[in-house]
């Protein structure tokens, strides 16, 4: 970059420092603590500035001194109030000071701030999101910053130069990108892609061999809450469910047991909701009260299933941000741990785990021994609740006795309006015929009714949703309702036939992922079904959503709106990356430092024999090679491979130079008879001559050396500041200039 102006060393290092500000709010963006709109902003402002560079220096001065004031105020009153966030001010914060130097042109110390500045808020998001992006951004990021570093170094000697509005007058994208191309020095190129390779490797070596933290476990304020979808808390309102449907994001991908089975119709169970209310099913208080314990730890104490429901094998969930507190589980399982050390919630009875917050980052955990078959073993609890008491006759309403209620006989519980409870009384009169059923008769003709009666759709009309109990209203009203409807009456018409029910939220269904073999699960996979107590120890999972699965009585326990899809194309490609990255880097933990270890161990021991073992084998062939066989034939085609390798070179040295003369005479000097490299030649020859001719100066000058050492000196002079550079005057005089340097070291000139 010699050729390059000093004004175009700091117009160069200004636009870089605006790129990294760049890519510091592109990593915010993946960053949710609800000021995406203020980034987009700042983003817009950093890129108007890029494009229009001379539009800072139209700012009046004025501006500047009431914005330094204005700022600590802002920042001073952002702390004040959302100070038990500490992290998201403190973001904040850093943004707006990124953005200040961004909007002005900055000295060599205040564009080291900004690079500093920028660095954090790369850490910050990467540390947060732990996303596939945010190695893409710090792979722009570390050259960017490498090369503003390199031109802050050339430009040392003007450090408190700022540049003003008329140094940018005249100025082009196109010319001013044209200069830096025509001033790039490729060995310099060179040199720095081999750095920044040494560092990423260094990098990487670091990676592997330091011992495994989570800096923001190490760092507390560092940990930011993540706010859940409604669809996923412990009151689900009719709607919330279904509204997430049109949410095509990925929520979680799982990797399946390599030697398990994968269910055809995947139910993700996340909240089990047993309490009914006006305003929808939810968790009941008595759960909450006596059934959630946090807890801390890497391993949670195992839900197992029944022993004959037990799946081989480990699932690893990983589990996007902002999804909910709880986690997906297909069912009881014998051993669960998480990635890192994690504040959790158990719900026993329920069959749920829960963490203490949503998560607002990727989050990661294993499963083992899953039971995924919709049939789970009620606890002795409940068994003994539901044979020593009665159904509920006629429940009080929820502001009297209700919350007094216990589980699980909240999962008998009916609406309290007496004429609701007769509607109901109806269609189970209606259902059954008043033939006392089992469950597995009275499932599919409740299905049955329910499908003739209702269809799925999601156009509603909003009052259900709004007065009075919603699900009555719906069920005396319309015909046709979303998931949650249908699990909702699918729940009551059973607790009025006398079977206890539950509401279930989560996912159903998954895509198989060829490209690295693991599931994949959307927002749109969000559903709502109902598990229903058999009377006999079992609670049966039922999905009553139409048009969405069988509905025959031979599958009770499976009905679906789950199923086992297939993502391909590029989008599924590009996932498959996201997948490599949460496996081999975010979830890289001790146990993989020492089977990488151990691998790097067996393998280089495996390698070291067989070299050894290959390296003998040649050595005793050559040796039985040379010291037998010698004939007239063996003496031949020695003297035939040594007269084709001579051959060889000598053709590869004309072809050399028929290309050189080629170039030449197309005015293409090739390779180091370019006109460059004959000047950086002659400079080098030019300081060694220097010397010579300093001690050559000192004799008389009748001696030829010295005669000669002052016309080479003048004739490098010619080659490396001349207007024309030519090769074959150049070889001859730097062939001159090498044979007089060996007489001068013969004359201790050197």
């Amino acid at each position: 970059m010699n050729s390059l102006s000093q004004t175009d060393h700091h117009r160069l290092k200004w636009l870089l420092g605006q790129i990294l500000a760049l890519i510091a709010f592109w990593a915010m963006l993946y960053l949710d603590f609800g000021s995406q709109p203020l980034i987009l902003l700042f983003g817009s402002l950093i890129f108007i500035t890029l494009l229009f560079p001379g539009l800072p220096g139209r700012i009046p001065a004025l501006f500047w001194k009431a914005m330094t004031p204005a700022l600590i105020l802002i920042i001073a009153l952002d702390f004040l109030l959302h100070g038990e966030e500490f992290l998201r001010p403190l973001v904040r914060m850093v943004m707006l000071l990124a953005v200040y130097r961004c909007l002005q042109y900055r000295n060599r110390r205040e564009d080291l701030q900004l690079v500093l500045l920028c660095l954090f808020i790369l850490v910050i998001a990467g540390v947060m999101t732990v996303s596939l992006a945010f190695g893409v951004q710090m792979f722009l990021f570390t050259p960017l910053a490498m090369v503003l570093l390199f031109v802050l170094n050339l430009l040392e000697s003007t450090h408190g130069r700022k540049l003003v509005r008329e140094d940018w007058k005249g100025f082009r994208w196109l010319a001013f990108l044209r200069r830096i191309r025509q001033s790039i020095d490729y060995r310099l190129i060179g040199f720095t892609g081999l750095l920044f390779v040494g560092v990423v490797t260094v990098s990487s070596l670091i990676f592997v061999a330091i011992p495994r933290f989570r800096l923001d476990q190490a760092l507390p304020f560092l940990q930011m809450p993540g706010t859940g979808m409604t669809g996923f808390s412990d009151m689900v309102r009719y709607g919330d469910v279904s509204r997430l449907q049109n949410d095509d994001r990925i929520a979680l991908r799982v990797e399946t047991p390599e030697n398990g089975s994968i269910p055809a119709n995947p139910y993700w169970r996340m909240v089990v909701l047993d309490e009914y209310t006006e305003q929808g099913f939810r968790v009941s208080l008595s759960v909450k009260r006596n059934e959630m314990e946090f807890k801390e730890g890497w391993n949670v104490t195992p839900l197992r299933p029944a022993p004959d429901d037990e799946s081989e094998g480990d699932w690893v969930v990983y589990m996007e941000g902002n999804v909910s507190e709880y986690l997906p589980l297909l069912g009881p399982h014998t051993h669960l741990r998480f990635q890192k050390m994690s504040k959790y919630q158990l719900f026993p009875r329920l069959k749920m785990v829960a963490l203490d917050a949503v998560s607002a980052s990727r989050f990661a955990y294993s499963v083992r021994g899953m039971n995924s078959t919709g049939r789970i073993a009620a606890t002795q609890d409940e068994i003994l609740e539901f044979v020593q008491h009665e159904p509920l006759a006629n429940p009080m309403r929820e502001d009297e006795n209700i919350r007094n209620l216990k589980y699980p006989e909240t999962t008998r519980v009916v609406p309290w309006r007496q004429e609701d409870q007769d509607y109901l009384a109806g269609i189970v009169q209606e259902i059954t015929g008043g033939e006392p059923m089992e469950a597995q008769r009275f499932i599919p003709k409740a299905l049955a009714w329910l499908h003739e009666h209702y269809r799925y759709s999601r156009n509603l009309r909003e009052v259900y949703m709004h007065e009075g109990d919603p699900l009555m209203l719906w069920m005396q009203h319309d015909t046709q309702g979303w998931c949650e409807h249908f699990a909702g009456a699918f729940a009551l018409i059973s607790r009025a036939a006398g079977f206890p029910s539950r509401v279930v939220a989560g996912f159903a269904g998954a895509e198989w992922n060829g490209y690295e073999d693991y599931l994949v699960v959307r927002n749109s996979n969000a559903h709502a079904w109902v598990e229903i107590y058999d009377l006999n120890g079992h609670w049966l999972r039922v999905d009553p959503t139409p048009a969405q699965g069988s509905t025959g009585p031979d599958d009770i326990s499976m009905q679906t709106a789950a199923a086992l899809g297939t993502f391909s194309g590029w989008q599924a490609w590009l996932d498959s990356i996201r997948m490599i990255w949460y496996r081999r880097v975010i979830s890289f933990d001790e146990g993989d430092q020492a089977r990488l270890a151990e691998n790097v161990k067996s393998y280089s021991e495996q390698t070291y024999a067989q070299v050894r073992t290959w390296v003998r084998g040649k050595m005793a062939a050559l040796k039985e090679w040379f010291l037998y066989g010698w004939n007239r034939e063996k003496v031949i085609q020695i003297c035939l491979a040594v007269a084709a390798s001579c051959g060889l070179l000598l053709g590869l040295k004309y072809l050399y130079q028929g290309l050189q003369a080629l170039m030449r005479r197309r005015g293409k000097p090739m390779g180091r008879h370019g006109a460059g490299q004959i000047r950086r030649r002659a400079g080098v020859l030019l300081g060694r001559i220097r010397v010579a001719r300093e001690h050559a100066q000192s004799e008389p000058t009748d001696i030829p050396e010295a005669q000669e050492c002052e016309r080479i000196y003048h004739e490098l002079l010619a080659l490396r500041f001349g207007e024309s550079v030519e090769w074959p005057t150049a070889k001859n005089v730097f062939r001159q200039a090498r044979r007089l340097l060996r007489s001068a070291r013969r004359q201790g000139w050197t």
